[in-house]
């Protein structure tokens, strides 16, 4: 960001109509060697001074909760303008932290929170405003949908997948948030209640991580005619909002199968645009910048020309529904003993739960432990029914295991 600024600086003045200058940089190490070059003079590492002075504009760009909510939280109280890419604080606070700029006048604009360079909190504000929007179904960690793609590809284990990552410097040391699904909940959580202007938590939000996934998930999935990805997923139907991240068997023709390697994709259907799709690259310094940057330039614009900001508004009062009301089709991998009549107890406890079979294929056999791999496919059947389901089955003396439980979304 510093660079832009310095690099575009007559560009940025000729959009706005004035001139962008740096004041202060908070920093933890003002001897820490930078990419970019800083007047080391306007290096600090008080917030209070970085606060202080004539500021119209605090870019916050620190990550995590704290002290990033507590900085931001004073700036807006000082009235001035807030831009940040923080979505841990804009998901947990985004409606408290509206307010606050509201009351004094300014914004918190939050484009670089969701997506990387991707645009899609604008448009959500402004552009498809006008519609009643249905679901949201997106690819948002570029972390977690490089794993996959790598997986899928080259039909390698997580573990190998995620230090092929971490080597390119896709994921942090500490990969947990991307892989566990954290990063992605707190994204669609914005977005969400941005769609919906309603108030969803990150703990509204069901999560489920990847790391259960195996190799022949993938090759199992591209023999049924599906991609796995990690989904983020938010519906509305009538008052009650529905709100999950997890891995889910995705039908290859759609646009969403085919979003591979670290790019993120949102796609929102709503009753006037119909499906739409956003997509990009979701993650990296130059995307960010330019998520960051439009909205220095739009606070900017807002400060030259003195308006008011029409606060955001959450209007609807809608309740969380529960995944175990989800209604969709699941994938079950079992390794069960191979034997006559195995197939017999297992269909008796769907069965017992109301949970119609589609298919049952028969994959590979290990002759010297006597096992087989058995993949299922159900016909649409209720979140709460298929996990009874697999609750009995895991008590059955011929199921050996239960491999893996995905849900088919599309």
């Amino acid at each position: 960001m510093a660079r832009a600024l310095s690099e575009r600086a007559e560009t940025y003045s000729s959009r706005i109509g004035a001139t962008l200058n740096l004041r202060r940089v908070l920093v933890r190490d003002p001897e820490k060697e930078r990419p970019v070059k800083i007047d080391p003079g306007l290096l600090t590492v008080r917030p209070e001074e970085a606060l202080s002075g004539d500021v119209d504009i605090v870019v916050e760009l620190m990550g995590g909760e704290h002290p990033a909510y507590e900085l931001i939280k004073d700036s807006l109280s000082r009235g001035r303008y807030v831009v940040t890419a923080n979505k841990e604080v804009m998901a947990k606070h985004g409606p408290e932290l509206l307010g606050l700029a509201a009351e004094k006048g300014v914004d918190v604009l939050y484009e670089a929170s969701v997506g990387g360079g991707i645009p899609i909190i604008s448009p959500l504000k402004r552009d498809l405003s006008a519609n009643e929007i249905s679901s949201i179904r997106a690819i948002i960690n570029g972390t977690t949908n490089y794993i996959l793609t790598r997986m899928s590809r080259e039909e390698i284990s997580f573990n190998v997948a995620l230090r092929q990552a971490q080597d390119l410097g896709y994921a942090e040391a500490d990969p947990s948030n991307d892989i566990e699904g954290q990063d992605a909940v707190y994204k669609l959580a914005i977005l969400a209640s941005l769609a919906f202007h309603t108030h969803v938590r990150p703990e509204d939000v069901y999560r489920e991580g990847i790391t259960l996934l195996s190799p022949q998930d993938f090759r199992y999935a591209a023999e049924l005619g599906y991609a796995i990805k990690l989904l983020a997923i938010a519906r509305r139907e009538d008052s009650a909002i529905q709100a999950r991240v997890h891995p889910a068997l995705v039908p290859e023709e759609e646009l969403l199968a085919k979003v591979d390697g670290a790019l993120n994709a949102v796609q929102i259907e709503g009753d006037l645009t119909g499906r739409i799709l956003f997509q990009g690259a979701g993650a990296g310094s130059l995307p960010t910048t330019s998520a960051v940057m439009a909205d220095v330039l739009d606070a900017a614009r807002a400060v030259v020309q003195g308006g008011r900001p029409l606060p955001w508004r959450y209007t609807a009062e809608l309740s969380i529904r529960p995944l175990a009301e989800l209604v969709t089709r699941y994938y079950i991998r079992l390794e069960v003993a191979d034997r006559p009549g195995v197939l017999a107890g297992i269909a008796r406890a769907f069965g017992d739960h109301a949970v119609s079979i589609a298919s049952v294929i028969q994959k590979q056999a290990d002759e010297a432990a006597q096992t087989a791999e058995l993949v299922i496919m159900t016909h649409p059947a209720r979140e709460d029914a298929v996990q009874g389901t697999l609750l009995e089955l895991r008590d059955l003396p011929e199921v050996v295991s239960v491999g893996n439980l995905l849900r088919v979304d599309g």
